[in-house]
């Protein structure tokens, strides 16, 4: 039993799930105290923190070591294996005290420059406080201390600009042992002054037994989630029209397994090498122009363009560094981890491409999301296929899209007769380019065998392209417009065989509409593929098995036909004209759809059968008009989406749509504003107009009832009392009410009915003029200004009120000199009045002057 070992790992996404010990990498002469170099005086830390490591298949059952394992991650969001301890790397006193418990540190500099300075501060702290605590007590220094071990997991590009070792044959290799010789590309100066510091801790003489450490310079790195090579794999899985080779690609990039960088950790570990720096990449080197061109046609159409760099940096995925480490051209052995580390991968790049495809598919989670959408006529299936088609990112497939884009697509590459034959140019071009270039040897036999595969390409001729296109056209013309079955399932089977749908996955609506159907199109037998891979050929088409296009889910949507006729009656009619949703095309589709679908032949047994048990949805029940509790039980189904989101160029077109939005929105706002602006102004300059008017019309009233006021009393009576008292006398002298005083008040009243009793200034053109003014006051004068507008009119009425006092004391002293005659003089004018009449005037005579004696 091995005894637990501290490790601690920046980084520790990239190393610490695949920790291992690797039994081989140990010799088996190795003696008893190197074996057990790592081995920990005391078990202090194995209690309760141990965890076993994974091992390689088909090893031996011996009882590995274990480690517990304390690390720092660069995403936070990273979830670490359940024994990984994490901590936080910015708080330094913590870091430093976890450092000093460990007995192996590992420090990766290849992706984050930041490590770079957190690195040689590490080294620089360990090698400070083992020199302090060797003199503070130099006996139990040596007697106590462990050792330690640091590891720096450096990058290739620092040998990127070493200048051949022999200029007579620049093909010859480098190894580990030429490493003083190598010259870092300018990007890369800081790493190889990193490697440059952890080597000359050796020399540190009284630290020789106690601080070991070493340098792993690794190749470019692959596999898993991929780092490097991650730009190549996801522009090639959301298929780009092309991917990128920098330049003319004809560099050799080592390359190394992210699981044979793991084995090469593991190694050292159990068996310290006795050099200060390894070199762990691939024996076989392998150019760009392979990896590019495998990737492409592992994951996309197989199409590559050079580029230069100008343009290769312009692209949203491609980095500076990115761009460095692809135009690497190296030639390096790794003569020392060659035979000490089990390979994860025996062949070349070239031949694991799509394991490695597989790989990062896994890691990322990038599964097709495969559905299919079935139901009767105006169920709602195109609504829902659409919808869960823009939330996944996943194509939609529709039989007339489909045949639509069919024969667009053979007559668009039927047009290309030129461009094929100088694509058929180019290739002899390039095969005698690559012949020339090819070394002699294995290496070159390999670059042979790999440029011929490269150059593989499915060249379509014209007149096969014509006979598609003629028979697609001709059948359509013999089925009133429609497919048949087979040329409609060759289709389908292409569209579904192309990249796009097995990277993503697709969302067929409406289709497979019958059981044979169905059986035809999801059971291939072999006599269909090799008639598949003669017809209808698209270089964009991988032709597969019947399991990389089965269906994840089938949405089955059901409604009773009346439900479905009543849908029909309630849409607008502009919807339904020139459509087949009216009433003949409506029934006959029910009836055919429910001929199809009898319990005994539905495509749906065919699915029971593979048991991909259908989802099926009443959708009478839902009564949103889009249909979202119907499409959130299918998105509870499937979950969420197993993709990256938007590309590059969706996410620019987004930008710009929402920036064009926003300016919109801007720009209407300011403009509303504006005319909000314009429309206040036009109703303040109206309103002061009129209020402008209203005070006119005031300043009138005021003078008129001023002049009045001027009046002797004497006029004033006669002009404007003495005519309706005299008429109201008159008529109660006719009448004689029973209650002469109250028919004169009635009198009164009816001749001036918004007259007010103790406002004697009361005018109702008065009142209007105040009531007007009232209600605009606060549109157009300012608080302040209306205040005193109010007190100085009140001071004016008060001013009228006083005088209207005096002037009606006088009025009393003069009434009583009032003579009666112009009542008489006004009674005159009536004419052959009778006796009766006449006493009636002689009795009112009378009373007017008992009136005025008692006055």
């Amino acid at each position: 039993m091995y005894c637990a070992k501290i490790e601690l790992i920046n980084n520790v996404q990239v190393l610490s799930d695949t920790i291992y010990i690797d039994q081989l990498s140990t010799p088996p002469d190795a003696p008893p105290d190197e074996e057990d170099e790592f081995e920990d005086e005391g078990d202090e830390y194995a209690e309760g923190n141990e965890r076993q490591k994974r091992k390689w298949p088909d090893k031996s059952a011996e009882v590995p070591r274990k480690y517990e394992v304390i690390g720092t991650v660069l995403d936070r969001e990273y979830s670490c294996p359940e024994d990984v301890t994490v901590i936080n790397s910015n708080d330094q006193g913590l870091l430093l005290s976890e450092l000093m418990i460990c007995s192996v540190i590992i420090y990766d500099i290849t992706q984050e420059p930041d490590q770079i300075k957190e690195a040689c501060w590490v080294l620089k702290e360990i090698v400070h406080m083992l020199e302090s605590t060797e003199k503070k007590s130099p006996k139990a220094f040596k007697r106590e201390e462990p050792t330690r071990h640091f590891i720096l997991i450096s990058t290739i590009m620092t040998w990127a600009f070493t200048k051949p070792l022999n200029p007579s044959d620049p093909d010859l290799p480098f190894t580990e042992a030429d490493y003083r010789k190598r010259k870092p590309h300018p990007n890369y100066k800081e790493h190889i002054q990193c490697e440059r510091e952890v080597v000359a801790v050796k020399k540190i003489a009284n630290l020789k037994n106690i601080l070991k450490t070493l340098v792993i310079c690794c190749g470019i790195t692959y596999g898993e989630e991929e780092d490097p090579l991650h730009y190549l794999f996801k522009m090639a899985w959301q298929n780009t029209p092309f991917l990128p080779i920098f330049g003319e690609g004809r560099n050799k990039i080592p390359l190394l397994h992210v699981r044979d960088l793991a084995a090469t950790v593991s190694s050292v570990l159990q068996n310290w090498p006795p050099m200060r720096y390894i070199v762990a990449v691939e024996q076989e080197l392998i150019s760009q122009n392979t990896i590019v061109k495998k990737i492409s046609q592992g994951l996309t159409t197989g199409k590559v363009k050079n580029v230069s760099k100008e343009e290769a940096l312009l692209l949203p995925e491609v980095s500076q560094q990115i761009y460095d480490q692809m135009t690497v051209d190296l030639n390096i052995d790794p003569v020392y981890v060659i035979d000490r580390i089990r390979w994860y991968f025996e062949m070349p790049f070239r031949d694991i491409v799509d394991a490695v495809i597989e790989e990062y598919k896994a890691a990322r989670n990038l599964r097709p999301v495969k559905i299919i959408v079935l139901g009767p006529p105006a169920s709602g299936k195109t609504r829902v296929a659409r919808y869960l088609a823009k939330h996944y990112g996943i194509p939609y497939v529709h039989v007339k899209t489909l045949i639509s884009d069919t024969i667009q697509k053979l007559q668009s590459r039927n047009s290309k007769v030129d461009d094929i034959e100088a694509a058929k140019a180019d290739t002899a071009q390039d095969d005698l380019r690559d012949a020339a270039e090819s070394a002699v040897g294995d290496e070159g036999k390999g670059a042979k065998e790999e440029d011929a595969e490269d150059k593989k390409e499915i060249i379509v001729s014209p007149v096969k392209l014509q006979e598609q296109l003629d028979e697609i056209r001709s059948n359509m013309a013999a089925n009133n417009g429609r497919l048949d079955d087979i040329i409609l399932n060759k289709l389908f089977l292409n569209r579904l065989d192309t990249k796009d749908c097995l990277n993503h996955g697709y969302v067929m609506d409406g289709h497979p509409k019958t059981l044979e159907q169905a059986r035809s199109l999801f059971l291939i037998s072999e006599e269909s593929l090799e008639e598949a891979e003669e017809k209808f050929v698209d270089e964009n088409v991988e032709v597969r098995n019947d399991a990389a296009i089965l269906p994840e889910l089938v949405v089955v949507l059901e409604a009773s036909d009346e439900f479905l006729k009543e849908r029909i009656i309630n849409r607008p009619e502009r919807e339904i004209q020139n459509t087949h949703y009216t009433e003949e095309h409506m029934l006959r589709r029910m009836r055919e759809y429910r001929e199809r679908n009898t319990d005994d032949n539905t495509p749906l047994q065919l699915f029971d059968e593979m048991e991909i048990h259908p989802l099926v949805i009443s959708v009478e029940t839902d009564t949103c008009p889009d249909m979202f509790p119907t499409i959130y039980r299918c998105l509870e189904k499937l979950g969420k989406p197993r993709n990256y989101g938007p590309t590059a160029e969706e996410m620019e077109i987004a930008r710009k749509r929402t920036e064009a939005e926003a300016r919109a929105a801007e720009i209407a706002e300011k403009l509303r504003k504006e005319r909000e602006i314009l429309e206040c102004k036009r109703q303040r300059e109206e309103k002061m107009t009129e209020w402008m008017n209203l005070m006119e019309k005031l300043k009138q009233e005021e003078e008129e009832r001023l002049c009045i006021l001027a009046e002797p009393l004497q006029h004033y009576l006669m002009k404007y009392v003495f005519p309706t008292l005299t008429e109201a006398l008159i008529e109660v002298a006719k009448l004689r009410p029973e209650d002469p005083i109250d028919f004169l008040a009635e009198y009164l009243f009816k001749k001036n009915p918004e007259g007010r009793m103790f406002e004697p200034d009361y005018t109702e053109t008065m009142s209007m003029l105040l009531d007007a003014i009232g209600r605009q006051q606060n549109d157009v004068l300012p608080r302040e200004g209306l205040e005193a507008d109010v007190a100085q009119f009140l001071k004016r009425q008060d001013e009228l009120s006083t005088t209207d006092k005096i002037e009606k004391s006088e009025m009393q002293d003069v009434g009583r000199q009032i003579d009666a005659i112009s009542i008489l003089e006004r009674s005159s004018e009536y004419e052959g009045i009778n006796d009766s009449e006449t006493e009636e005037l002689n009795f009112a005579e009378s009373i007017t002057d008992e009136f005025e004696d008692k006055a």
